[in-house]
């Protein structure tokens, strides 16, 4: 009888088991994404001429600093 009763319950696990497993299989698609927008660069104008020299980027400052020993 124990025998029976574990073939039983095993058998009625397998069929519960495979039945959930179905039941959550999806067919259905899902909805076909929308085109993307197209764009499209605009030109760019051309930067505007400058006929003054550019002025330079850095700069270097020295600073010597000495103590005079008059005592």
């Amino acid at each position: 009888m124990r025998v029976f009763n574990k073939i039983l319950f095993t058998s009625a696990m397998v069929v519960g088991l495979s039945l959930s497993a179905f039941a959550q299989k999806d067919d259905k698609k899902p909805p076909p994404k929308p085109q993307p927008p197209v764009v499209n660069p605009q030109p760019k104008n051309p930067p505007p001429k400058d006929d003054k020299p550019k002025k330079p980027g850095n700069y270097s400052v020295v600073w010597k600093y000495e103590e005079s020993e008059s005592a």
